[in-house]
């Protein structure tokens, strides 16, 4: 197996042996899945010219694997740019890529090249550490050592070039698969992305995924991804996110951006945003979502069952059903369990519970964990003074402001989100 740093910065020789140049880069089609090499570009020995790239056609492979030049270099035509090459040395070496079965971003340290009919075709991206040290020399001290690296390729045919400039190359399989990985592998790759590299990747997904995705990442590149994209596809995404979270990232935005953004949203979810953003950060209402099951007191099982499915498509989780009155005055709570096995011609006031923990809107951060736990809660409703009911605090929301940013990582999310 060939390698491409092997041939950057080797001799290109003449047909009397001759150094005329030295290898500076090679082109390949970005269109093909194991693509021959297209041209060379060839910085000139001292005193015989410019750079220069040069066709394929013109060169041979020596003996030793590095390249020639059939005949006398300054009769050799320039190769002419199709426009559909890439540039292995500029565009893809050292650049990242996703790798979607580890969920990490990987570098590319090296290019397998592989012998075809008298050519070089790029076979694959060589991503493991024997690598680099083989980009840096090293690889020949191991090799006197007798210690071996283990390699590790992706295949040319899985990446996918993007068009000509500084950007790299990413993974093809990224476009399908991306959409099977869970919110929080896509986050754990957003992380490890670039903010350019981040917004393209959220390209290649539609709103309600970017929105899971956007959700699962830390607050500051929550805001950063947001406040970088276009304001229509921003405010989409916006709208498929949880009340909360919006309202979070709504909230640290610049004002003037934060009411554009609401301007272009949904006006029934920016009214729901808006009213999040008019509590104090530190607060239960600050911290709930309002997107909240509820059904009156004297509608039969049955029909609040067909409530809820309606009410839950919208939803990203349901934890429980609450009952309220026509004043959205808090009366009771039953599970979806309870809701399911009940007689379905009895009255939901009569299988609801009475007696059910509740928070308040200036109930603080501390508190609402304190409720949830003593309780055993998955969600914790909150009221007003007067008793309505605005909201609900998650589990999973109430312990990512109560625990450490390094242990958050290790507790598992209470949902799969839909």
């Amino acid at each position: 197996m060939q390698y491409v740093s092997e041939l950057l910065g080797a001799p290109v020789r003449d047909p009397a042996g001759r150094v005329v140049g030295k290898v500076t880069d090679l082109l390949v089609p970005a269109d093909a899945d194991y693509p021959a090499i297209e041209a060379v570009s060839l910085k000139p020995a001292r005193g015989s010219g410019q750079p220069r790239t040069v066709p394929w056609s013109a060169v041979r492979i020596l003996d030793d694997g590095h390249l020639g030049i059939d005949g006398p270099v300054e009769q050799v035509p320039d190769y002419e740019s199709a426009n559909h090459e890439l540039s292995l040395a500029r565009q893809v070496l050292d650049h990242q890529i996703i790798d979607i079965n580890g969920v990490r971003v990987v570098r590319v340290n090296d290019l397998q090249l592989a012998r075809s009919d008298g050519s070089y075709r790029l076979v694959g991206v060589d991503v493991s550490g024997a690598g680099l040290l083989r980009r840096l020399g090293a690889n020949r001290v191991l090799d006197l050592l007798g210690v071996r690296l283990p390699a590790r390729a992706i295949a040319w045919q899985d990446i996918e070039p993007v068009e000509s400039g500084q950007s790299g190359v990413k993974l093809r399989v990224s476009h399908d698969d991306l959409a099977k990985l869970h919110p929080s592998d896509l986050a754990q790759i957003l992380s490890q992305l670039d903010q350019h590299q981040g917004q393209q990747v959220l390209e290649d997904m539609n709103d309600e995924l970017a929105a899971d995705a956007i959700q699962e990442v830390s607050p500051d590149l929550q805001v950063a991804l947001i406040r970088n994209m276009e304001p229509e596809r921003a405010a989409d995404i916006l709208e498929e996110m949880e009340p909360d979270d919006a309202a979070d990232i709504l909230g640290d935005l610049e004002p003037a951006q934060a009411q554009d953004l609401l301007s272009r949203m949904d006006v029934d979810e920016a009214d729901d945003v808006r009213e999040l953003l008019a509590y104090p950060d530190e607060s239960a209402g600050g911290l709930m979502t309002t997107d909240v099951v509820t059904v009156p007191p004297d509608v039969l099982a049955e029909e609040a069952i067909a409530l809820v499915r309606a009410q839950a498509a919208a939803m990203d989780n349901v934890y429980y059903v609450y009952v309220v009155d026509a004043d959205e005055r808090l009366l009771g709570v039953l599970s979806l369990r309870e809701l399911i096995v009940a007689d379905p011609g009895t009255p939901i006031g009569r299988v609801m519970h009475r007696e059910l923990i509740r928070g308040r809107l200036d109930d603080s951060h501390e508190e609402v964990a304190r409720l949830i736990a003593k309780y055993n809660l998955l969600a914790l409703p909150v009221v007003d003074d007067g008793g309505r009911l605005k909201g609900i605090v998650t589990v999973d929301d109430a312990m990512d402001v109560i625990l450490p940013d390094d242990w958050k990582a290790r507790v598992p999310r209470v949902y799969q989100r839909a």
